[in-house]
């Protein structure tokens, strides 16, 4: 079978790249994976490891303007797909109008199987009310030129498919490689000797730094923190738009001494046994792979009361309001954190009983795959 991903890339190495490329990885002999991207991949060494594993990565997007990228990206991919001989266009996204411009394409070009798979519940970047306007016309007319389904969670489901009866939807789990994420006591005091965090309690964040993620209310939240556990320091790993934004923020807020902005790693797993708490103050999320990780790794996760609360896999996750009137309940449960004794040892096994490993991911690719479509 060949298949290719639609809409996947590196920038930023976001939650979607690291999903399709762990998947690519523990395919089985026999399937085929090619991604098609709107962006330029980042990284040279990222399109030398899929080449390396047999994918082939195919640029469809544009360096025009605004308005005449969707045409572009119609264009593009229209000719890719009918030369391609795919038997499955499997497009992933937040927006309904961007999925539209894709299925559409992959529909004219004779593809069999059109899967549609929402990762988001809501906007993020610039001209948030345009794309919502485009995102709520284009819904309706998904299930047209989509054959199959599938959501990361209850809310991406809400978000993109409103329309569509619950059993149209395929919920698939963001699995992640449980085993990289074991945690190994080891490691940890390495990883935090070299970060000079030795004796501190590590709160810790993974992400892009976009408006979605919420990092002005992650250090607000910290700086409240701080005055509980006065030993308290903040790792804040990954890049964005927002970076410089949030340092300078960090300074007005005074607690820049306290604050690692590492920027992107390859090695977040070895991070995250560094850290004691992570949080995730997101505004809103499809279902966040780094909280999986988080999870996997063991460590005790406050999620925004935006997230799904089937983000929740082990009874060290909880959700708070991100507002104003709650930084004393994300200081007070920090806290209570930083004065238990946590089983890190039990993450792995907690991830793998709720269905979240990669190889429960793979197996439902597969079944979206294999399975004919349900029609409109």
């Amino acid at each position: 079978m060949k298949v290719i991903e639609i809409n996947v890339d590196d920038v930023g190495l976001g939650g979607v790249y690291a999903l399709v490329n762990s998947v690519i990885r523990h395919k089985p002999e026999g399937l085929s994976i090619d991604l098609a991207s709107i962006a330029r991949f980042e990284n040279p060494d990222n399109l030398r490891a899929l080449n390396d594993l047999g994918t082939h990565v195919h640029y469809v997007g544009t360096e025009g303007g605004l308005l005449s990228r969707p045409r572009a990206y119609y264009r593009n991919t229209l000719k890719l797909l009918a030369e391609g001989g795919y038997d499955c266009a499997h497009i992933h996204g937040d927006l309904a109008y961007l999925l539209l411009i894709f299925a559409r394409a992959a529909k004219k070009a004779g593809v069999g199987k059109v899967l549609l798979h929402s990762h988001a519940a809501g906007i993020d970047g610039r001209l948030r009310r345009v794309k919502g306007a485009l995102h709520r016309l284009a819904r309706p007319f998904l299930k047209r030129w989509a054959t199959d389904f599938a959501a990361c969670s209850d809310k991406a489901a809400a978000w993109m498919y409103p329309n569509l009866p619950e059993g149209r939807v395929r919920m698939v789990n963001n699995g992640v490689e449980v085993a990289r994420f074991a945690f190994d006591p080891g490691r940890r005091e390495r990883l935090r000797d070299e970060l000079g965090l030795r004796d501190a309690f590590v709160v810790g964040h993974v992400g892009r730094f976009a408006w979605q993620k919420n990092h002005d209310y992650l250090l607000e939240a910290f700086r409240a923190i701080r005055s509980r556990v006065p030993n308290a320091k903040l790792l804040l790993v990954g890049e964005g738009v927002l970076f410089d934004a949030m340092r300078q923020r960090a300074v007005s807020l005074g607690i820049q001494g306290d604050v690692i902005f590492y920027g992107a790693s390859y090695d977040v797993a070895g991070l995250m046994q560094a850290m004691d708490l992570f949080l995730l103050p997101s505004r809103f999320e499809g279902l966040p792979v780094s909280g999986v990780e988080a999870q996997a790794a063991g460590l005790p996760v406050i999620f925004s009361d935006a997230v799904t609360r089937q983000a929740s896999l082990t009874e060290n996750a909880w959700f708070l309001p991100a507002d104003a009137q709650s930084l004393d309940a994300w200081a007070q449960r920090a806290a209570d954190v930083a004065a238990t004794d946590v089983d890190r040892a039990s993450g792995c096994e907690a991830v793998r009983r709720a269905g979240f490993t990669i190889q429960d991911t793979v197996a439902a690719f597969l079944t979206l795959y294999g399975e004919g479509g349900a029609g409109a």
